[in-house]
């Protein structure tokens, strides 16, 4: 249901509802009192459209205990030897926490392209009533088809992508890199970023658990980790990277 300043969802044994920047999370379970909890939407809220299986998800800016909001920022400094430039940041991007999300019937189902063209007109509705809240995010995606702890978030900004991914015994996604649209990739270096450039979409591969970065020699520039994508999923971050820095 959508109202001014609302929203109230509620699939299976779970609701939520969103107002005043306030998202009230509540599992009903039959004959025990329900659970309840809330989250202070102090960021940005996106809905984000599953790949391959077309799922719905609330994700959610989540401030870290760990965060130095006092820390100065140091400037940005260019390795002489690759030139690779690195920077230390006063924090990284906030975490990401999905707090929220609808399943698609099967297409096996006998209804089950009109129960998605229903629910994709649902998705729709709630990106544009909570439209005001996704910040600078223009589009975001959530790409994996296991648990949905274990899926990588693509937020997409317009000129550059935040890709946020879980670590292990973590229930949040952090910051695994960004991809400008000039082939300027950034990630994470300890408590530096790490800034590569990759303008070919050769450049970017899969290995194992990583989405790898090189040049045109196929030297290696950067990895980041991704291991708890599927090998498909893991080759569809590669293939949305690749195809949004190429120049060639």
């Amino acid at each position: 249901m959508l109202g001014p300043n609302r929203v109230d969802l509620s699939v299976a044994q779970r609701s939520v509802h969103i107002a005043d920047r306030l998202a009230t999370l509540v599992e009903h379970k039959k004959q025990k009192q329900e659970r309840r909890g809330s989250v202070k939407i102090a960021g940005n809220l996106v809905v984000a459209r599953g790949f391959p299986r077309e799922d719905v998800g609330l994700w959610i800016e989540r401030a870290d205990k760990d965060d130095k909001q006092d820390k100065a920022s140091k400037p940005a400094k260019a390795d002489d030897k690759t030139g690779e430039v690195r920077s230390q940041v006063a924090r990284l991007p906030p975490s990401m926490q999905r707090i929220f999300g609808i399943e698609p019937v099967s297409l096996l189902e006998r209804d089950g392209l009109g129960a998605l063209s229903r629910l994709e007109l649902v998705t729709q509705q709630l990106r544009a009533h909570l439209g005001d809240l996704a910040g600078t995010v223009r589009r975001a995606v959530e790409i994996g088809s296991g648990h949905a702890l274990d899926k990588v978030l693509l937020a997409d900004h317009g000129d550059h992508y935040v890709f946020y991914a879980r670590r292990l015994f973590r229930d949040r996604a952090r910051f695994a890199m960004a991809v400008h649209d000039d082939g300027r990739i950034v990630v994470p270096d300890g408590k530096q970023t790490r800034e590569v450039r990759v303008t070919s979409r050769f450049g970017v591969t899969v290995r194992g658990d990583y989405v790898r970065f090189a040049d045109k020699h196929g030297t290696d520039l950067a990895k980041v980790s991704l291991p708890w994508l599927g090998p498909e999923d893991r080759d569809e971050v590669a293939r949305r990277i690749g195809q949004f820095v190429d120049r060639e």
